[in-house]
């Protein structure tokens, strides 16, 4: 009887990692400015991500005053909520400017890249602006309601002024639509030539 034999396979997961997130993506020309735009909403994001450490911290406080100090807080709860709601709802136009969001890959990678182009073209006027338009056209009046109204928290001790985290729906979509009319510009100076694709 023969012993087994030892087969030692090592595996880079990094580059296995890094392989299956770019399967998916789609390099069209870059424009002037697409790149102006999406260097503005960069700059944005990177003031939004900060949000994600003031969390942690408010989270860390909050715990500790809670079951070290046995006192809690509403506001300090529903502070954390709202930055939740900001952090997600501007993710959604970061994940369109980084072309990070999710797709069907078993389909996309037997596509040419003309044929994703003009996927994604459809995709952005059919979908993201119409659904762009309609949220900030319903939420401007819903915004103009709660401030006339001076709306606040229901629960005792929360936050007042519930307008401020309503008016993240406008802003938050109007990022998601200047995220994809970027998108598009690149997208049409691959299918047309305009506007004029930069050169690298």
């Amino acid at each position: 009887m023969t012993p087994p034999v030892k087969t030692d396979v090592e595996l880079d997961l990094e580059k296995i990692e890094e392989a299956g997130s770019r399967t998916h993506a789609l390099e069209f020309p870059r424009t002037w400015l697409s790149d102006v735009i999406e260097r503005a909403l960069g700059a944005f994001s990177w003031v939004i991500n900060w949000l994600w450490i003031i969390l942690v911290l408010i989270i860390v406080v909050n715990v500790t005053m809670r079951y070290a100090l046995r006192v809690n807080y509403v506001w300090v709860e529903e502070v954390q909520w709202h930055i939740y709601a900001v952090g997600f709802m501007f993710g959604i136009g970061y994940a369109i400017v980084h072309d990070a969001h999710v797709r069907v890959d078993v389909l996309a990678m037997s596509f040419r890249q003309r044929t994703r182009g003009w996927i994604e073209m459809f995709a952005i006027l059919l979908l993201i602006f119409p659904m762009c338009y309609l949220i900030i056209a319903y939420a401007i009046p819903f915004v103009e309601t709660s401030y006339v109204r001076g709306e606040r928290s229901s629960a005792p001790g929360g936050l007042a002024n519930r307008w401020m985290i309503k008016s993240v729906i406008v802003l938050a979509f109007a990022y998601i639509a200047l995220a994809a009319f970027a998108r598009l510009l690149r997208v049409t100076a691959l299918l047309f030539g305009l506007p004029r694709p930069r050169r690298a």
